[in-house]
């Protein structure tokens, strides 16, 4: 595997994962803002809980996440070659998870267990879905930056592929917490059983994206 010519510093990785963690908190904040005046009027609307999840909550998301490596990272001398995009990317989606299952936690559980439940299956399912996405975002900026000619396509096909997925993904682990949380052992059952499934295809998935990405011989990265 071809490894990346300047390795990234932790301080630099912990710099982003930072500025993950403060970009959340006004999204979370915008996220329950949109949900309780533009879609909950709606919600009697079939498509009002799909269209929330998708737009105000893993596109919004999403374009968070980027701004920070946007702003915070590729105008920094540290990101001098396109497939740092992803290690940053990932280093946002970690920080951005940290304290979206946080408050995730504290605003849905009843009690003490309720807690550790929600922190323990939100810790691995939203944890990974949040690295997958973003990974998969950064992996097209990496090749929007490498082919200029070509950078609004790749763009634009990361982000769509990424709030895809995120929403995909977002709606099937929402309904599966609601059974672990709520539900039989049977039906816990089948969620861990489900989403161990999903975590190991999308690990598949990321580590495939990860080795071609490694294989392609970038050049040095010049940002305005």
């Amino acid at each position: 595997m071809h490894k990346d010519r300047h390795q990234e510093r932790a301080r630099n990785i912990a710099q982003i994962f930072i500025w993950g963690v403060i970009i959340a908190l006004p999204v979370v904040i915008v996220e329950a803002g949109a949900q309780e005046f533009v879609f909950a009027p709606f919600a009697a609307i079939a498509l009002s809980a799909v269209t929330y999840s998708f737009i105000a909550v893993a596109f919004v998301e999403e374009i968070a996440k980027y701004l920070v490596v946007r702003f915070r990272a590729m105008p920094k001398k540290f990101f001098d070659e396109p497939q740092d995009a992803m290690v940053y990317m990932i280093a946002a989606a970690l920080g951005f998870a940290a304290i979206e299952n946080l408050t995730y936690a504290i605003g849905f559980a009843e009690t003490a267990a309720d807690v550790i439940r929600i922190s323990m299956f939100r810790g691995v399912t939203a944890t990974f879905l949040h690295v997958i996405a973003s990974g998969a975002l950064g992996y097209f900026i990496a090749l929007s930056l490498e082919t200029p000619s070509q950078k609004r396509k790749f763009f634009y096909s990361g982000l769509v592929f990424a709030t895809l997925l995120h929403g995909v993904y977002n709606n099937f682990i929402m309904d599966l917490e609601g059974k672990i949380l709520h539900a039989s052992t049977t039906g816990g059952l089948f969620g861990v059983i489900i989403i161990a499934t999903l975590l190991i295809i999308s690990g598949i998935i990321i580590l495939v994206g990860i080795n071609r990405l490694a294989k392609i011989q970038f050049s040095k990265v010049t940002l305005p």
